[in-house]
């Protein structure tokens, strides 16, 4: 006998007409925004799901089945059924990989949103705001200067996420958590660069002057700067590619 005590948390509205599968999933998908479900957080029992959400376990095992193909969910044979690292973020990261020929639209897109988002910043940003991007960027240069890439590439991530943060405009915030690791992943291209020190080297710079603007608190030249930064990295991504060829 199978009990769902455990799982109270987790609070859930019944259904009785159709949609049961995509309304399981809808469920699980707002635990996880809400971080009542957070990465790594193990899944109840299919049992106990289909006792939860009062339907039947064929309708848990393919609303499962759905949030895996989107690399929201992780089952593990034997263990259980863990949420994703950055679940919200897994159907992005499909889309993106499906479409990396389109990566000249995804360069505008963030040079439209990233843009917008830097001026903003400079405008609202608070003293704890800057902090972080300063750190951000400090320990990008200890990665840098160490080789580590791939932890370069993490700093990268964050300090474009400190600065969404100090925009201070929490759906955009949520918006660009969800995509920006892929597409920086996809834009970057950094771990097949070539000449990844000298790359990284110029990235730094540029940050440079992006948070150099926003702690001037000058929307218009955070703006400049950020638009500046993703144009010359499209560049960079292109001599890159045709040196391969």
């Amino acid at each position: 006998m199978y009990s769902a005590s455990r799982w109270d948390f987790m609070r859930v509205t019944r259904l009785n007409d159709s949609g049961r599968r995509e309304f399981v999933i809808d469920q699980l998908l707002g635990f996880i925004r809400s971080k009542e479900l957070v990465a790594g957080s193990r899944l109840p029992a299919e049992p106990v799901l289909s006792e939860m959400f009062g339907v039947s376990r064929t309708v848990v095992r393919e609303a499962m089945q759905s949030l895996q193909a989107t690399g929201t969910i992780r089952i593990e044979q034997g263990r259980g059924t863990f949420v994703s690292e950055n679940p919200l973020a897994q159907p992005f990261n499909v889309w993106a990989s499906m479409n990396a020929h389109r990566i000249a639209e995804l360069f505008d897109v963030r040079g439209i949103l990233e843009g917008e988002t830097a001026a903003r910043a400079a405008a609202k940003r608070t003293q704890a705001d800057l902090d972080e991007i300063e750190a951000t960027l400090a320990e990008a240069r200890q990665k840098v200067e160490g080789t580590d890439w791939l932890g370069a590439l993490s700093c990268d991530v964050r300090f474009h996420r400190a600065i969404t943060q100090a925009a201070g405009l929490p759906l955009l915030q949520e918006m660009l958590e969800v995509v920006m690791p892929a597409w920086i992943e996809v834009t970057s291209n950094v771990t097949k660069e070539k000449n990844k020190a000298e790359r990284l080297g110029l990235v730094l710079t540029e940050h440079a002057d992006v948070l150099r603007a926003i702690r001037a608190s000058d929307p218009d030249a955070a703006r400049i700067a950020m638009r500046r930064h993703l144009s010359n990295s499209w560049a960079r991504r292109i001599r890159n590619d045709q040196s391969k060829d």
